[in-house]
């Protein structure tokens, strides 16, 4: 099976060197390539600098029309270059199977192109949150046969499970959708240091609740995925605090977090329902509670049993459910699917 995936990312010489020499986990799209032969069309392909805007997008849509001619299926890996690129394989050709891999389809003028444009040349949509595949099916229009729900991933080759340090520390990671306005209220009077590593390169402009005045215990910036490893590490709890949202943010951390072996304090919102067992493999707490978040997170400092007991569950958990191989698979089960009706055809 011919396969052709278009990648919103770096593939070139420095990303696969830095994978080589363990300084940044595997993602999805080279196991795509290394384990099932897909072919990738990502920035370096086209010299495109790194970074998302329209006109690149646009850019890799036109490269993937004429790359499209080879393939028995097409797998864009975001809405934004899913969209535009199946209307044009619906309206100019070839026509191909395309899988595209849906972020967050609820958000800004989405659901409005998605119902108008009836997800022309979209054969299914793939999500990573049960709420966000109920909204394709029961608001946009999308059949049982063309959306699924695929979970996300860690590279737990990557993301190791350590012991732990024996040190105070909280941690926390990421911009997208983050509360750091209720992290700082439940950890103000906590007598433990806290590290947030907040940024990103994908959506610099995402929302971010951020306090007043930090506490004097709460350091902020930017960390690379070997200073997050070593942060991880560092950590007794992890917690991932959200502002309320439909779709899987924050779910990179959590299962980054989980990989390692850490205990997880997590904001129960609507879209992060799929990956945390409360109780199991982490804990929940409701979105804008500081107290709540205050409590769980002394409860887990006091009580190392416990977390070692979440820690090594969640590990288990990745392991099972969440891993890069299991990911990659389910991926690959979908194109090949997908793909099947129109090699009978030919």
């Amino acid at each position: 099976m011919r396969t052709l995936m278009i990648v919103s990312a770096d593939a070139g010489p420095n990303a696969r060197l830095a994978i080589r020499n363990g300084t940044r986990p595997v993602p999805e799209f080279i196991a795509l390539e290394r384990d099932y032969g897909v072919r990738l069309l990502d920035w370096s392909t086209l010299g495109i600098a790194p970074g998302r805007s329209t006109s690149r997008s646009l850019r890799q849509v036109r490269a993937a029309l004429r790359a499209a001619e080879n393939a028995d299926a097409v797998f864009s890996d975001g809405e934004h270059v899913g969209i535009p690129l199946g209307v044009a394989l619906e309206t100019i050709g070839p026509s191909r199977p395309h899988l595209v891999l849906g972020h967050h389809l609820t958000s800004r003028s989405k659901p409005r192109m998605l119902r108008w444009l009836r997800h022309m040349g979209i054969t299914r949509m793939l999500v990573h949150s049960r709420t966000q595949l109920e909204v394709a099916v029961d608001s946009l229009g999308f059949g049982p046969g063309s959306a699924a729900f695929v979970p996300y991933y860690a590279d737990a080759s990557f993301w190791q499970a350590q012991p732990e340090s024996g040190q105070s520390v909280i941690v926390s990671a990421g911009r997208e959708h983050r509360d750091y306005a209720t992290l700082a209220a439940a950890v103000r009077d906590l007598p433990v240091r806290t590290i947030i590593g907040a940024g990103s390169l994908y959506s610099p402009g995402a929302v971010c609740r951020m306090p007043a005045t930090m506490p004097s215990n709460i350091t902020v910036g930017m960390r690379s995925a070997t200073e997050l490893r070593e942060l991880y590490a560092l950590s007794a709890v992890v917690v991932v605090p959200l502002i309320p949202n439909d779709f899987q943010a924050g779910v990179t951390t959590i299962l980054e977090a989980m990989a390692m072996g850490r205990p997880v304090v997590v904001s129960a919102t609507g879209g992060q329902r799929d990956v945390v067992v409360d109780g199991e493999t982490g804990v929940l707490v409701p979105p804008g509670d500081p107290a709540a978040l205050h409590d769980a997170l002394r409860r887990l400092l006091d009580d190392p049993a416990e977390r070692r007991r979440l820690g090594a569950n969640a590990r288990d958990a990745v392991l099972a459910q969440f891993d890069l191989p299991v990911y990659a698979e389910a991926l690959h089960r979908h194109l090949a699917d997908i793909a099947r009706p129109a090699r009978r055809a030919a």
